[in-house]
């Protein structure tokens, strides 16, 4: 072996030194589990609290606030029956609720939130008792 050979492998031997060969797979691995365990354990933010809003129209010119802004009516439309502000009412009685609420303002924000086991039909006589109303606000969103 000569000369120019010896100090070949010397370097050759000092480079894989220098940079060792590690398993970045799995080190890549550990990151992506980091970062899902730490986006999974967020506090998830509340969106329901953030719903009254108020936007004006393209044709509304600027006035005053009303002194009273509209409230957010809560309807959950479950498989066991629907909830007004949680607590279980029949049709009847939510079209009582919502004529009286009505007449106070028809621009007032209704939230209805429907379950993953509820019925189609419910909603759908929960959303003719809003428009009977003249309820025009609506959201609907799942997962009660």
């Amino acid at each position: 072996m000569g000369r120019f050979e010896r100090q070949r492998g010397r370097k050759r031997n000092q480079s894989e030194e220098d940079h060792p060969d590690g398993p970045m797979t799995a080190m890549i691995d550990v990151v992506f589990l980091l970062l899902v365990y730490f986006v999974m354990a967020m506090p998830q933010r509340d969106v329901i609290a953030h719903l009254d809003v108020y936007t004006p129209s393209a044709e509304a010119q600027p006035r005053e606030e009303p002194a009273d802004p509209p409230s957010l009516i809560r309807i959950g439309v479950q498989a066991d029956g629907v909830r007004f502000d949680g607590v279980p009412v029949s049709l009847s009685r939510l079209d009582q609720f919502l004529g009286t609420l009505s007449k106070a303002s028809t621009t007032q924000s209704v939230l209805i939130t429907c379950g993953s086991d509820s019925r189609h039909g419910s909603l759908v006589m929960v959303l003719n008792l809003c428009a009977r109303h003249g309820l025009t606000n609506l959201s609907v969103t799942s997962g009660l």
